[in-house]
């Protein structure tokens, strides 16, 4: 697995650096050389934060912690990584087992929620745009598609359809469940 490491506002000593290559070569087995890993390490007000993103094929792994101790940070980073890992092979496994397509559309949206729609922008004429994001639509089924948009945390995912060859969104309800929209 190739490593870089991103540091801001502070420089991490060589120390650490080797020590958190050698906690991440322990998941070799998983990953192979075609694997990268960055690591981003961010002092904010006496808390240190570590991120760890890992692109493994068409599968993004993001771990972030943070604590007043880097070292500490970095453990429990280790740990919460071991989860999502193991969480995402059960998940998988799941998949082979049991197919589970989720068959929601645009066109299941309450009336209620589009009438709410409205109340989430101010009247004002401009908008700003804070980040703009270019990303690559892999192709993927559905269920892949909710296990990645949950791996990155996210509350939405736009994906390419294995099985329709069209660009869909995934997105989590209100009440914990999923729904998708589909283009024409």
């Amino acid at each position: 697995m190739r490593v870089t490491f991103n540091e801001r506002k502070f420089q991490a000593k060589d120390s650490f650096k080797e020590k958190f290559a050698a906690k991440l070569s322990k998941f070799d087995k998983i990953f192979d050389d075609t694997a990268d890993a960055t690591v981003t390490l961010s002092l904010i007000k006496d808390t240190y934060i570590v991120e760890l993103t890992i692109f493994y094929k068409d599968t993004i792994f993001r771990v972030e912690e943070a604590n007043a101790d880097i070292w500490t940070a970095m453990d429990e980073l280790m740990e919460n990584l071991k989860k999502q890992i193991r969480k995402y092979k059960t998940k998988i496994e799941n998949k082979i087992k049991k197919a589970n397509v989720i068959e929601q559309t645009f066109e299941d949206f309450d009336a209620d929620e589009e009438e709410q729609g409205t109340e989430y922008y101010p009247e004002e004429t401009e908008f700003t745009v804070a980040r703009s994001k270019v990303i690559s639509l892999k192709p993927m089924y559905v269920d892949e598609a909710i296990l990645q948009m949950n791996l990155l945390g996210h509350t939405f995912f736009a994906f390419r359809n294995a099985q329709t060859d069209q660009i869909n969104i995934v997105y989590k309800r209100k009440d914990d469940k999923y729904g998708i929209l589909e283009t024409e």
